[in-house]
C-alpha cells in the first residue's frame, strides 16, 4: 500500500543525515512560495485506508489493513568542521544533508496528515460500533417479543388440544381464538379448523423469529469485524504517533540552530549559491543579489543575528526575491489581522527591520536601548519613544532562540515554517562545503 510505504520511508530517511560536505550537487533553480500559501512538497502519494460499511440484515464489512509502522533508530547528524584563519579545524554546528532533512520534514508532514485520517477513521469505527450495538439491542428486543408470542401461541395450542380431547363431543363450547370457524357441529371439524389456524400463526411467527435471529447473528459478526478494524486503526495510529514523535525529535535536533550568533558563511558563498540556482529576481533600485547579501551581513553583524539564516528566511518569504521591490523581505505585516505588508523605504531598511525583529524573537534581553540602530519606523512607528516602547514590549520576545522554534505562531503560523527555512540554509552550507 503506497501510504504504508510512506511511513517506512520516513523511518529510513531519519537515518540518512550525513556530513554537509557530501551533500547536494548544484541545486536547480527553484521558486519558493511564501509560507502563507506554501504546501510542503510531497514525495509520496498517499491513499487513506478505506472505511468499513455495515448494513443491517445483509451486512457487508470491508476491512482495510492499516499501515504497519516501524521504529526509527536515533541518528545524530555528523559534525562538519570549518578551518580557522590559522588553518586549525574548529568544530561547528552539525549540518544534515539538505535532501535528507527535506525528505524527513516532508515525511513528518505526511505522517501528521495520515494521523488525522486515522483519527477520523477510528472515530467513525467507534461510531459504527455504537450503531451496531443499538441495532443488536433492537433486534434482540424484537426477537424476544416474537419468541414470547410464539411461546404463548404454543401454550394455547397445548391447552386447546387438551380441551378438545376432553370435550370432543361438545363442539358448542368452541373457544373464541379460532377465526372463521362457522357451524362447527362436531369435534373433528373443530379440531381440524383449530389445527390449521394454529399452524398458520406458528409458521408465521417462526419465520419472523428465524429472520430476526439471522439478522442478529449478522450484526454480531459485523460488530466483531468492526472491532477488529477499530483495534487495527488504533494500533496503527499509536505506532505512527510514536514514529512521528521520533522524527520530530530528529528535526528539532537538526534545527536547534541559534538565531543569534556570528555568520558561518561568507557573503561570497551565499551569493555564489544563489547565482548557481539561476533564479530570476527583482529588487528595488536595480541592486544585485550580491549587494543585498552584503547588507544582510552588515545588519546581522550589527545585532549579532545570523545573517545567512535571515537570508534563507527571505528566500522563503519572497519566493527567491521574484518580485521584492517593496523591500519587505520577511513577510512582515502579512497576517489575517494585519493592515497589509508595509513597504520599506530602502533595501537596508527592509533588512534592518527583519534583523531587529529576529533579535526580538531570539533575545529575551533585547531592548531598543541596546540596538545598534533605532527601531524600524516602518514597523514600530515614527515616534522614537513609542517605537522604543513597542519594541521593548514585543509579545514574542525571547520566544524563539533557535530556528526550530519558529512557526506555530512565532513569526508565522505555518507549523512547517522552520523546516522550510532550514532546508534552504542547509542547501547553502552544502553548496559552500562542496565549492570551498
Amino acid at each position: 500500500m503506497p501510504w504504508a510505504r510512506a511511513v517506512l520511508v520516513g523511518a529510513l530517511v531519519a537515518c540518512s543525515f550525513i556530513p554537509a560536505g557530501s551533500a547536494l550537487a548544484d541545486e536547480p533553480p527553484t521558486t519558493t512560495t511564501p509560507p502563507t500559501t506554501t504546501t510542503p512538497p510531497s514525495t509520496t502519494t498517499t491513499t487513506p485506508p478505506s472505511t468499513t460499511t455495515t448494513t443491517t440484515t445483509t451486512t457487508t464489512t470491508t476491512t482495510t489493513t492499516p499501515p504497519t509502522t516501524s521504529t526509527t533508530p536515533t541518528s545524530t547528524p555528523a559534525s562538519t568542521t570549518t578551518p580557522t584563519a590559522a588553518g586549525a579545524p574548529t568544530p561547528t554546528t552539525p549540518k544534515p544533508d539538505p535532501d535528507a532533512y527535506a525528505a524527513l520534514a516532508n515525511q513528518v508532514a505526511e505522517n501528521e496528515a495520515l494521523l488525522t485520517q486515522l483519527s477520523a477513521q477510528a472515530a467513525q469505527a467507534t461510531q459504527r460500533l455504537g450503531g451496531l450495538a443499538t441495532e443488536i439491542t433492537t433486534t434482540q428486543q424484537k426477537l424476544a417479543v416474537i419468541r414470547s408470542a410464539l411461546k404463548r401461541l404454543q401454550q394455547i395450542v397445548r391447552d386447546r388440544a387438551a380441551y378438545i380431547y376432553r370435550h370432543a363431543d361438545t363442539p358448542s363450547t368452541a373457544v373464541v381464538d379460532i377465526q372463521r370457524v362457522q357451524d362447527i357441529s362436531v369435534g373433528a371439524k373443530y379440531a381440524e379448523s383449530a389445527t390449521h389456524s394454529d399452524a398458520t400463526q406458528i409458521g408465521a411467527l417462526s419465520r419472523v423469529s428465524s429472520q430476526l435471529d439471522s439478522a442478529r447473528k449478522q450484526l454480531d459478526s459485523a460488530r466483531s469485524q468492526q472491532q477488529v478494524q477499530k483495534d487495527r486503526l488504533e494500533s496503527a495510529k499509536a505506532g505512527l504517533e510514536s514514529l512521528t514523535a521520533h522524527q520530530k525529535k530528529l528535526l528539532d535536533e537538526a534545527g536547534a540552530i541559534s538565531v543569534m550568533g556570528d555568520a558561518e558563511l561568507t557573503a561570497a558563498e551565499i551569493t555564489a549559491w544563489f547565482d548557481a540556482r539561476n533564479a530570476p529576481y527583482r529588487l528595488s533600485g536595480g541592486i544585485s543579489i550580491g549587494d543585498l547579501v552584503q547588507i544582510y551581513m552588515e545588519e546581522g553583524k550589527a545585532e549579532h543575528v545570523r545573517p545567512e539564516l535571515a537570508f534563507a528566511q527571505s528566500i522563503i518569504e519572497t519566493g527567491s526575491f521574484g518580485d521584492a521591490t517593496d523591500n519587505n523581505y520577511a513577510g512582515i505585516g502579512a497576517c489575517d489581522s494585519c493592515q497589509g505588508e508595509p513597504a520599506f523605504p530602502t533595501p537596508r531598511d527592509g533588512v534592518r527591520g527583519q534583523i531587529q525583529m529576529l533579535r526580538n524573537y531570539a533575545d529575551p534581553k533585547s531592548r531598543a536601548a541596546n540596538l545598534a540602530n533605532p527601531p524600524s519606523p516602518t514597523i514600530y512607528g515614527n515616534d522614537p519613544v513609542a517605537a522604543a516602547a513597542a519594541y521593548d514590549t514585543f509579545f514574542g520576545k525571547g520566544a524563539a532562540p533557535t530556528w526550530n522554534a519558529m512557526g506555530n505562531g512565532n513569526w508565522a503560523t505555518d507549523p512547517g515554517y522552520a523546516q522550510k527555512v532550514l532546508i534552504v540554509y542547509f542547501q547553502m552550507v552544502s553548496f559552500a562545503a562542496k565549492h570551498s
